[in-house]
């Protein structure tokens, strides 16, 4: 009976951490789980082993994937190449890049496409003679970067931190590389449906605010080293994502192996390979699965779950739980870290769908999309974050990125049971 006590009164102040932000979540995920062993609750294995997974070495892999992509050059070229065809047509620049970053982001990290999108905007801006200004388009930018990670299981950390809690737990699949595309890729166009309709023109209202003058900050896209880099690093990209979706080797066999040839062929030195590995994501995709198995070993998430089911009934409406889960995740994904978010919830989504007598995994995509799914705020998403050098108020992600935080809940709702037959 102390084990339970214990598990939760640690995963409340993990939780209140989390919220709070004032420490790294990756540091609050690993503290968590090292309490958890001490505690004896989880064994010394349990916290370490997370580490050496499929799930973390996919992510560091892909890091470094992105970053040669960036590095080549490869990325500036592409994204140079849309905004100079764009010319100073804004509306029909702001659904094109819509678009193209929501599909760029279902692969690489999406705060490194929006860090190379930005100073490119910045400089037709300046160019433009006010016929295309920073403030129309950034946030825009953002928004589609977070969207697209929606799309694949690579685009974004909740879903990762969601797949490496399924490594975890007996008698429940994994999620597939395009599971989330059944429900992101049609976020992708209710986006630019937004944008084309409601968006653009609800802008022009809100950001009533002088253009800001500042420099935007660098984005560095790499120096182009040469054509033959740039093609190399791409047909590594495309081999990556087509072994991914193959499926012959896991996902982290086929990431490491990506990674290696983008060392091996000079598309990025083995310091700067290292030094893009982003160990707060990291940490908390370790850390979170550390948690996870002591709040299913103390019997914690199964009392939760036990406790939501009586409250809908045995027999509850799979489409019912998936509304409760969906509304959680995304409010919590706009006012804590939404890779935090996933670690809470996922675990509970499961434990729903076994107790039901269910797949969870339909639950787990609902968890995973809803986090994603916060752009009411700033605070949550990184890529959102740095769209702030525009020069916009906190209000104004509410009434721009807030009216679609709700059209996209409502779209999900629809798409989710659709997609899993609920």
């Amino acid at each position: 009976m102390i084990k339970p006590i214990l598990a939760s009164v640690i995963f409340v102040v993990i939780l209140i951490s989390f919220v709070m932000q004032r420490r790294p979540a990756g540091l609050t995920a690993v503290v968590g789980s090292l309490l958890m062993m001490i505690f004896g609750i989880i064994e010394p294995s349990d916290v370490v082993a997370p580490f050496g997974s499929d799930t973390v070495i996919m992510v560091a892999s892909v890091l470094i994937l992105g970053s040669a992509v960036f590095e080549t050059g490869a990325a500036e070229i592409i994204g140079s190449a849309i905004v100079r065809r764009m010319g100073r047509n804004e509306k029909l620049l702001i659904i094109v890049l819509v678009l193209t970053v929501s599909i760029l982001s279902s692969f690489l990290s999406n705060s490194a496409v929006v860090a190379i999108f930005l100073p490119l905007l910045a400089s037709l801006a300046r160019s433009s003679g006010g016929a295309i200004t920073k403030k129309n388009t950034y946030m825009a930018v953002g928004i589609a970067s977070v969207v697209g990670g929606n799309c694949t299981l690579a685009g974004s950390t909740p879903q990762l931190t969601a797949q490496a809690i399924l490594q975890t737990t007996d008698s429940v699949r994994e999620l597939t590389f395009w599971e989330l595309g059944k429900v992101g890729f049609p976020l992708v166009i209710v986006l630019a449906l937004y944008y084309l309709f409601i968006g653009i023109r609800l802008q022009k209202k809100v950001f009533d605010f002088p253009e800001v003058e500042d420099p935007a900050p660098s984005g560095d896209g790499g120096q182009v080293r040469s054509k033959a880099k740039c093609i190399t690093v791409c047909l590594i990209m495309l081999g990556c994502v087509a072994g991914f979706t193959a499926g012959v080797f896991s996902f982290g066999t086929v990431g490491a192996i990506a990674a290696a040839l983008c060392i091996l062929t000079g598309c990025i030195s083995f310091d700067k390979a290292f030094k893009s590995l982003d160990w707060n994501t990291i940490c908390v995709l370790g850390g979170a699965m550390g948690i996870s198995t002591a709040l299913n070993k103390s019997g914690v998430v199964q009392a939760v779950a036990d406790m939501i089911i009586s409250a809908f009934g045995s027999g509850a409406n799979p489409v019912t739980i998936c509304l409760v889960l969906l509304v959680t995740s995304a409010v919590l994904g706009n006012i804590m870290s939404h890779t935090a978010t996933a670690a809470v919830l996922t675990p509970l989504a499961i434990s729903l769908g076994t107790g039901l007598g269910v797949d969870p995994i339909p639950y787990v995509v609902t968890v995973v999309i809803g986090c994603n799914l916060a752009f009411a705020t700033p605070v949550a998403t990184p890529p959102l974050t740095m769209t702030m050098v525009g020069g916009y108020r906190f209000t104004d992600y509410t009434k721009v990125g807030g009216l679609y935080n709700l059209l996209s809940l409502i779209a999900a709702a629809l798409l989710i049971p659709l997609a899993y037959g609920l």
